[in-house]
This record gives structure tokens, sequence and C-alpha cells, in this order.
């Protein structure tokens, strides 16, 4: 799975995918922060990333806005910082839940999801 880790997360998280077999990129390693989220989707949209955020108000507004303008979209995981272990194990932890999403998940359909 491609995947575009949203900048409230740790670049680490991109670099355990990667090691995991994904493709995965971080927002802080595209030099996106502070980017408008519409230009974030907007790259996931292009290079068929699946988003990972924890941005859930602004991020689905955008899902809904394309799905209800019958314009391309992609998918967004949302995630929450504060359900993984504090201190620097979150990466780890983070890049093996969204792993074991997307073996269970082989063809997941474009929109919102929670692993």
């Amino acid at each position: 799975m491609k995947w575009l880790i949203d900048e409230m997360f740790p670049h680490a998280v991109a670099e355990a995918l990667r090691e995991k077999g994904h493709d995965a990129v971080a927002v802080l390693e595209l030099d996106m922060q502070g980017s408008p989220d519409e230009e974030v989707f907007e790259r996931a949209v292009n290079e068929e990333r699946t988003i990972v955020t924890e941005n859930f108000a602004d991020f689905a507004a955008l899902v809904e806005q394309r799905q209800n303008d019958d314009e391309r979209c992609t998918l967004v995981v949302f995630v929450c910082k504060s359900s993984f272990p504090p201190g620097g194990a979150l990466p780890a932890h983070l890049a093996e839940r969204l792993h074991e999403w997307a073996e269970d998940n082989p063809d997941p359909y474009e929109g919102l999801h929670w692993p």
C-alpha cells in the first residue's frame, strides 16, 4: 500500500512502514509541513496514496466534498496518537497497526477508515 503520513506524526512512521515493504512518505519528508490540508489531499489523490492523519474534521470534509462532487478521492485512515504507547514507541506501533490493517484490507474502498 502507498501511504502519506500527515505532519502530526513523526517521519519515522514512514520509515518503519518502508521497512515492512510499503511505499510510504511523510509530509515532513516532502517539505509540506504547514501546507493546507487541501494540498496534502490533492497530492495523495495524484499519487494514489492513503493518508494517515489525526485530523478527522478537515479530511472527512474533503472526502465528503469530493465524493459528493463525484471527483477523484483517496483513502483516509484516522488514528489517535493517544491510543498508542507514549514516548518513542509510536512509530513502530503505528506502522505495525497500519501494516496489519493493509494486510486485512487488500482492496479497501475510497473514503474514511479507522484501523
